[in-house]
């Protein structure tokens, strides 16, 4: 006799799953190490039957579900600052439905045609709507424990207004040959305002959708791509926006410069070069002491100067790429990574194996 398996899916959730199937809205189950990730290949295409949503949650022990949005749209708002909400709410008009989610809130709409993009206009909101997207159900149990909490109105009961309409003009259409560029531009745009490659697969192929002059010969795989790209660079903390961003130094390369006679001079010019130029690795820069001295970049004498270039070159965390040619062009140098051996200090640890890939950084093909 075989024994049946007890299902760990709450009745909370599987009733809330078939009340809203039953009301009309389509569905589809969600699981993965997120809770966020769709369990089934086809799930943008006919309404998914009761029984392929709660099957896959019975299976994989998920508690999660989401809610496709044919006909809704979904203010996705970042944080849950009320002052965010009240400012949606009075451009968007009021929503009788609000979800509580892990990070911030939806605020549901019927879909009501073209919706602005609101990550260019600096807001950490995005407006989700069409089949192809969907958003986390309400009453759904991370396995982070992130809870998506009813905090007002019935979804499936209260009756949702249209998304009011804004001043805001939309993007011009992408034309084909710019796609690509463009999608990594947004993606480095979103990429800290998500929480994985995957959420921001799925923000880029709504732009692409929404967007892009003839999205379907633009293939997932290329957003696949980008997304883990873009998701590398936010790992790696090679995001550059600016003056409002971080940079990393390396451990290893102070440990290097510490003890040295004018180790501090050595430290103080890496500081500098990797804060001008250490967001495009491999860049080619010339070092004018008189120009950095003049607009106030350090205040060290030449002399002193000179003497910290030849210590970062003597470590290896700076080298020489282009001579000197007489009234054509100056010296050059590129930054590099701490050399193999200099780690030698004695609260130093190697990284483990698997730790030390280094992402080339490139992006697949154009679009």
């Amino acid at each position: 006799m075989t024994a049946l398996r007890v299902s760990t899916l709450p009745d909370a959730i599987r009733n809330e799953v078939a009340r809203l199937k039953g009301a009309g809205f389509p569905l589809l189950p969600l699981g993965g190490a997120d809770g966020k990730a769709p369990l089934l290949r086809a799930w943008a295409g006919p309404s998914v039957t009761l029984a392929r949503i709660l099957a896959p949650l019975h299976r994989t022990g998920s508690t999660t579900y989401g809610v496709r949005l044919d006909g809704l749209a979904v203010i996705d708002c970042d944080n849950d600052d009320s002052a965010l909400v009240v400012q949606m709410e009075a451009r968007f008009g009021q929503s009788p439905v609000h979800i509580k989610t892990p990070r911030g809130r939806h605020l549901y709409y019927r879909a009501a045609g073209a919706v602005p993009n609101l990550r260019g206009e600096g807001l950490p909101v995005d407006i989700k709507t069409g089949a192809r997207s969907y958003v986390v159900g309400p009453l759904s149990l991370r396995p982070d424990g992130g809870f998506y909490d009813p905090v007002k109105g019935l979804l499936g009961k209260d009756t949702l207004p249209p998304l009011r309409g804004t001043a805001s003009p939309m993007p011009a259409p992408i034309p084909t040959g710019h796609r690509h560029v463009e999608l990594v531009k947004e993606a480095m745009r979103m990429v800290e305002l998500v929480d994985s490659a995957a959420e921001l697969q799925a923000n880029l192929a709504s732009i692409r959708d929404d967007w892009c002059i003839d999205p379907a010969t633009m293939p997932d795989s290329e957003l696949l791509g980008i997304a883990g790209w873009a998701w590398k660079c936010r790992l790696e903390n090679r995001i550059y926006r600016g003056r409002d961003s971080a940079f990393p130094v390396q451990r290893l390369a102070l440990d290097a410069l510490r003890g040295q006679a004018n180790g501090a001079d050595a430290i103080a010019l890496l500081v500098l070069l990797e804060d001008q130029h250490g967001h495009s690795p491999g860049k080619r820069f010339p070092l004018d002491f008189d120009a950095m001295r003049a607009a106030g970049l350090l205040n060290l004498s030449k002399p002193r100067l000179r003497a910290a270039r030849r210590t970062l070159e003597g470590a290896g965390l700076l080298r020489l790429v282009g001579r000197h040619r007489a009234g054509s062009a100056p010296q050059t140098f590129a930054l590099t990574r701490p050399r193999p051996g200099i780690g030698g200090a004695v609260n130093v640890q190697s990284m483990p194996g698997a730790c030390r890939g280094v992402m080339a950084g490139k992006t697949g093909g154009r679009g």
